[in-house]
């Protein structure tokens, strides 16, 4: 009886030790989720982020630059034929489930450098900036919800955040519209400098469901940075798919 009591309250402290191991596990994380963008605004107010285009002081693309970016036709985004609001045209969509992707820019100049100032210089003030140019691909009179499209946990380790989902967010507070993070990436491939056919194989179960609830028979739009190929998306889309979604488009910053 005695050695039940010592091993029950053994069991007991050792369960208790764990939840607040856990607990505080939560909180470092959010700290480290939330403290690079407090931290890259309070830097702004000190010190202005200059335009990537004239060096005014204020933002990385001023509103005077902006109309400087190379704008995208609507089109499919895979054979990249002329179609109506940038619906995937009836050939390719009997192979993917996405429904309409749209782009805001073309991968080039200012788009480019605009990025790599959000993805390796953790100017994430770019984010708000992209999500603002983002507002006008968002279709009106409809529910949605916006659902990031997870990068790989290893360069979320390196940068100290998830540049889809700062867009997605920022996006989602300027518009109103609903928010999930339904989506969890499981690989840690790179596609950068694949070929289609690459990406398609590294990509293969790539992506989860976690919260299913969020996005059955809605039409879920997934946010991302930079459309390549499609594959990315279509991987994720399959994934909302199967998951529940009624719909799943994409709007996209920058497309190569």
């Amino acid at each position: 009886m005695i050695i039940n009591t010592i091993a029950f309250l053994c069991y007991w402290q050792y369960s208790l030790v764990n939840k607040q191991f856990a607990s505080r596990k939560r909180l470092i994380y959010n700290a480290l989720n939330t403290t690079p963008m407090l931290l890259d605004t309070l830097l702004s107010t000190i010190a202005p982020h200059e335009c990537l285009s004239c060096g005014s002081e204020g933002r990385l693309l001023c509103a005077r630059c902006i109309p400087l970016l190379t704008p995208v036709p609507a089109a499919c985004y895979r054979c990249r034929r002329l179609s109506d609001d940038g619906r995937t045209c009836k050939s390719c969509r009997s192979s993917s489930d996405l429904y309409i992707v749209r782009a805001a820019t073309v991968y080039d100049g200012l788009a480019k450098d605009l990025l790599w100032q959000l993805k390796f210089q953790g100017a994430q003030a770019a984010a708000r900036e992209i999500a603002d140019q983002l507002i006008v691909l968002i279709p009106r009179g409809e529910e949605f919800v916006l659902v990031p499209v997870p990068t790989a946990t290893s360069r979320i380790r390196r940068r100290g955040y998830d540049q889809a989902t700062l867009i997605a967010r920022s996006l989602a507070n300027s518009t109103g519209a609903h928010y999930s993070s339904a989506l969890r990436r499981s690989g840690q491939h790179h596609q950068l400098g694949s070929s289609r056919s690459q990406r398609v194989t590294q990509l293969q179960d790539a992506y989860r469901c976690a919260n299913p609830k969020q996005i059955i028979g809605k039409h879920v739009i997934l946010v991302d940075d930079v459309l390549t190929t499609g594959a990315t998306l279509e991987a994720a889309a399959k994934v909302a798919k199967i998951a529940g979604a009624k719909r799943v488009s994409a709007v996209v910053y920058a497309r190569v």
